[in-house]
Order: structure tokens, then sequence, then C-alpha cells
């Protein structure tokens, strides 16, 4: 056991040995025997518990009564509330049902406007004249005589 080791027991669980770990508190009994040092660290800590165990707490008459007396302030419902409780309203008619489905539109309806608005790289081009100069060279080969 050393010094540092023992100051930190007493800052942690105080100076009642019964509050020190189990398997420390032999050790800490016999340290505090042992080493001067400790025991006057102890008998500080002690004295320090005393001090702090004589001052009574104040007194607040009324304190509970007037905390369970308080009226709640107003709950303030957050964006995703307000989307939710839009979609999902708690009457239950079939003129709200406009909106859930509106709700489930509308990424069909952005991707058909993105899909008509922009290319994405995918380019469509008319290469049906491109390979004529092709067929027109390998039909140059053939032989179209009469002869065969």
């Amino acid at each position: 056991m050393t010094l540092d080791e023992f100051t930190h027991i007493l800052e942690v669980y105080g100076s009642d040995a019964e509050q020190w770990p189990g398997a420390q508190r032999e050790a800490c009994l016999h340290f505090t025997k042992v080493n001067a040092q400790a025991k006057a660290m102890l008998a500080s800590y002690q004295q320090l518990d005393a001090n702090l165990n004589a001052i009574a707490p104040p007194s607040f008459p009324g304190l509970e009564q007037r905390v369970l007396s308080q009226s709640l302030p107003s709950r303030q419902s957050g964006f995703l509330d307000s989307i939710i409780s839009w979609l999902l309203p708690a009457t239950d008619s079939w003129s709200n049902l406009w909106r859930p489905l509106t709700a489930a539109c509308l990424p069909l309806v952005f991707g058909i406007v993105v899909g008509n608005f922009y290319s994405f790289g995918i380019t469509i081009e008319d290469d049906g004249f491109q390979y004529w100069d092709d067929e027109l060279l390998m039909l140059s080969f053939n032989e179209y005589s009469g002869e065969q």
C-alpha cells in the first residue's frame, strides 16, 4: 500500500473503515498503524467528516408542495412531430387520406423531375449514321456481277 493509494481510498470512500473496499480494508488499517503520514491523514479526514456531518441542512417549509403545485410549461412540438401529426391526423376521416398518399407519391414525382432535367452522364445520341461508312466499304468488296 502506498500513500497515494491510501489517499485515493480516503477521497473516494471517506474516513469510515467500514465503507472501504473489503479487499483493501485490512491493508489500509495496517498501513495507518505503520505509517505516521497515513495516520495523520486519516485523522484529518475524520475531522473533516465530523465537521461536514455537524452542518445541518437548511429546512425549506412547503417546498415540496410548491414544486408539486407548479404547472408544467406547454410542450413545444418539434418539426418531426408536426410532420407526423400532419401525415397521420387523430381523426379517422376519409377526407384526410390524401395526406399520406401525397407523401408517398413525393419521391416518385421527385425522381421523375430529376430524371427529366438531368442526364447524369447518360447521353442519347443517334449513332445510326456513324456506321454507314463501314457498311459502304464492306459492300464495295462484294462482287455483284451475275456470275457466281
